[in-house]
């Protein structure tokens, strides 16, 4: 019989409390304030959690091992877990070299995917360890910019889950527009890890630009076993601390641990500071006109399956295949350096050939049909940016800009499945 995570977490929790019990009638000291605090939101209730795979427990364990081994470096290390099994409860915890402590515990009847209850957690973990650098991780499942669950057996619709899925106490996703409102209110990271699928595209980096300064994401699949924790952990708390040296180590491990089940990996570092002006410069190639056709051969980064087709192709490739002036593509290409200040792959991504991968995601329109995929049509990056190339059918803005970004069409038309905030 299998033991549950909790068990473990809760032995440990007793002897804390058994350790410092002859202690309770003294004053207690007042902690200083971390120089680093890093939190996991850890959405483990789906099959990533679930018996078989416990891929959370596992990386719980890396978690340990890397504070057991002075990881902390002076900082605190807070993890949101929701766990797969129906009898436990969601809990804010802290892992300590003394062990795990639980430091609030959360209601199930609300899924820890809506937007409310997790503006309430951040909210808890900021008052609980307040410091001057932050980091999230954020945990789960992922594929992107795509909204609510496309059918799987809608001809060419792409297999969807946007960021994270808990199943408990009914099935639901986070689409990306309200995940950025979510980080985005008065919000600030340093860092926003994600550790899940298909986050490394245009137009989610474009959503989340307000709420960290980097960004460390996958524009393809990963493995089940995510970040190497035991190594990035240290690595986020040491004092000289980058984005760009956690994304290597997640390369480094996909390329050369042979303990990894699968050794396909791609991981970039994005600075948001510079999206704004990648949104323009881009505008700018779209109002030429210039579309990519359909002949264009891109660069897949989500693996046909099933039937369904890639939503994700590399940007780079895509936008130096236009037939654009050469003064453009040349200013699109230095504000895409800004953008990715990082990017590695191992040389194939499940059956995916990454020798022409620049780094970033996007989801490549060529026509009106295409901006109902997954609801593009919801996203910033379509009403900022792509929907004003004229060569797409969009009814034109009565403001002062050449498109709004509206389309007319009938959501009831796309297939959809689950539910998603």
């Amino acid at each position: 019989m299998k033991r549950s995570i909790f068990g473990y977490i809760a032995t440990l929790c007793a002897g804390v409390c058994m350790t410092f019990a002859s202690c309770s009638e003294k004053e207690e000291p007042v902690a200083p304030e971390p120089k680093c605090t890093v939190l996991v939101y850890m959405v483990a209730d789906n099959n990533l959690g679930g018996y078989g795979v416990m891929v959370d427990s596992r990386n719980l364990s890396q978690m340990q091992k890397a504070v057991n081994n002075g990881g902390l470096n002076g900082g605190r290390l807070l993890v949101f877990y929701d766990p797969y099994e129906v009898e436990e409860s969601p809990r804010l915890l802290e892992i300590t070299e003394e062990g795990v402590q639980i430091l609030k515990t959360y209601t199930e009847d609300v899924s820890c995917l809506d937007p409310d209850f997790m503006r309430g957690v951040l909210d808890d973990a900021a008052k609980e360890a307040p410091a001057p650098k932050n980091w999230l991780v954020l945990w789960s499942h992922g594929t992107g910019w795509i909204e609510t669950a496309d059918s799987r057996s809608a001809a060419g619709a792409p297999v969807t889950q946007s960021f994270g899925k808990d199943v408990h106490p009914e099935a639901y996703e986070m689409n990306i527009t309200t995940l950025a409102s979510v980080l985005g209110d008065n919000r600030f990271y340093d860092v926003i890890y994600f550790d899940c699928c298909f986050m490394g595209c245009a137009e989610v980096m474009y959503e989340l630009r307000n709420a960290a300064k980097e960004i460390v994401a996958s524009p393809t699949e990963l493995p089940i076993e995510g970040m190497p924790y035991e190594v990035n952990i240290p690595a986020m708390f040491a004092d000289d601390a980058t984005a760009e040296t956690v994304a290597k180590n997640t390369l480094n491990y996909y390329l050369n641990d042979l303990t990894a089940t699968n050794n396909s990996c791609s991981i970039s570092v994005i600075n948001t500071s510079a999206m704004d002006e990648f949104a323009e410069v881009t505008r700018s190639v779209n109002e030429t006109g210039a579309i990519a056709g359909y002949s264009y051969v891109g660069v897949p980064l989500f693996r046909r399956t099933g039937g369904t087709n890639s939503h994700t192709y590399d940007m780079g490739h895509y936008i130096n295949s236009l037939g654009i002036d050469d003064d453009l593509k040349a200013a699109w290409n230095d504000v895409y350096k800004k953008v990715v200040t990082y990017y590695g792959a191992t040389p194939v991504c499940y059956g995916l050939d990454m020798s022409e991968f620049t780094g970033l995601g996007c989801h490549v329109v060529n026509s009106t049909g295409d901006v109902y995929v997954g609801a593009y049509y919801n996203q910033s990056w379509w009403k900022d940016v792509v929907s004003y190339n004229p060569s797409f059918d969009y009814r034109p803005s009565t403001g002062g800009g050449s498109g709004d970004g509206s389309v007319d069409f009938n959501p009831s038309s796309v297939p959809v499945s689950g539910k998603a905030f």
